[in-house]
């Protein structure tokens, strides 16, 4: 059986979620797969998105669905444009998305729009890992254990 083509992991612009990125980072390079750091910070803050929108820029249909270290720090996000980078350097087709929320269905939506997604969530967040439809998919990462 073929393994994921695509890792989607949880991460955010501390070290909370270490773990889960580490364990990411393996996987891509395990399964020869493309990495997406799914930053869970940039959708809590209902009142801004953390991507240009039609109100703040032109040209905003052409937002990709993965964003390079270049474009995530044009959108103010260094922390995360570095974890990117930290895996480019290791050999990894990686990537970073910045949702627009951080419900369990952005999540799910995204990574169902992905080629053979694994998704990698954080034990502390309940909402993710009672995703729906998508159990087989999530694997939860115990943040206690390093």
């Amino acid at each position: 059986m073929a393994g994921p083509r695509t890792i989607v992991a949880v991460t955010g612009e501390d070290d909370r979620y270490d773990r889960v990125r580490r364990m990411g980072t393996q996987r891509a390079l395990d399964e020869h797969a493309t990495l997406i750091l799914y930053d869970l910070d940039a959708g809590r803050d209902p009142l801004e998105s953390p991507l240009p929108t039609e109100w703040s820029a032109d040209g905003t249909d052409d937002v990709p669905d993965r964003l390079g270290p270049e474009e995530l720090e044009a959108a103010g996000r260094h922390a995360i444009a570095d974890q990117v980078r930290g895996a480019r350097d290791l050999g990894i087709d990686a990537w970073g998305w910045l949702p627009t929320d951080d419900h369990a269905s952005a999540l799910v939506e995204y990574a169902q729009s992905q080629v053979d997604p694994l998704i990698l969530v954080p034990d502390g967040e309940p909402e993710l890992e009672d995703a729906v439809d998508i159990e087989a998919l999530v694997v939860p990462v115990s943040e206690g254990h390093r």
